[in-house]
């Protein structure tokens, strides 16, 4: 207990909740475990609409919903799904939605189906052939790896390292 004493000082909680009208001392993402990802980027438009970036990856894929919040509605406008090169960013397919409402779990499904989508081209690209259902059963495994919870001890901490490169993306 002396420990977490220690740890949560006051610099640390001005650091990560600054009292009202003093700006945040480090810029970062924030986890927000409701979600199970990483809100980056968010604003508000001059006409009062929030918007933001959640993002969600594993060692292999980032998945990044771009998401407005209008009135008492939360819209997704897109999804973009990411392979790593090296360490960076290379986007392998995208999604627009022109304001649809935010369906988590169809939000899943159609991520699920890009991951299909884009193992299927490379696959015939290299002329390798899989059964569909080997592949969907891949794609659906990347895509629970990146809906791991963040506070969980299962999440390792060098995927940590990913996070300035999707931040400079």
């Amino acid at each position: 207990m002396a420990k977490l004493t220690q740890a949560i000082t006051k610099d640390f909680l001005d650091d990560i909740l600054p009292p009202y009208g003093t700006p945040a001392r480090q810029l970062r993402p924030v986890w927000d475990s409701s979600q199970k990802m990483f809100i980056f980027d968010e604003y508000e438009s001059q006409s009062g609409n929030h918007y933001y970036r959640g993002i969600r990856f594993c060692d292999r894929i980032a998945i990044v919903e771009k998401v407005g919040m209008y009135y008492q509605w939360t819209y997704i406008d897109a999804l973009e799904l990411y392979a790593f090169n090296g360490r960076q960013l290379q986007l392998i397919q995208k999604r627009d939605f022109g304001k649809e409402f935010h369906d988590a779990d169809k939000i899943r499904g159609v991520t699920e189906e890009m991951v299909t989508d884009f193992l299927k081209g490379m696959l015939k690209m290299s002329r390798i052939s899989m059964p569909e259902e080997k592949v969907k059963e891949q794609a659906k495994g990347l895509v629970n790896l990146c809906y791991r919870d963040f506070n969980d001890g299962g999440y390792p901490p060098r995927l940590m390292q990913i996070i300035p490169a999707i931040e400079q993306h």
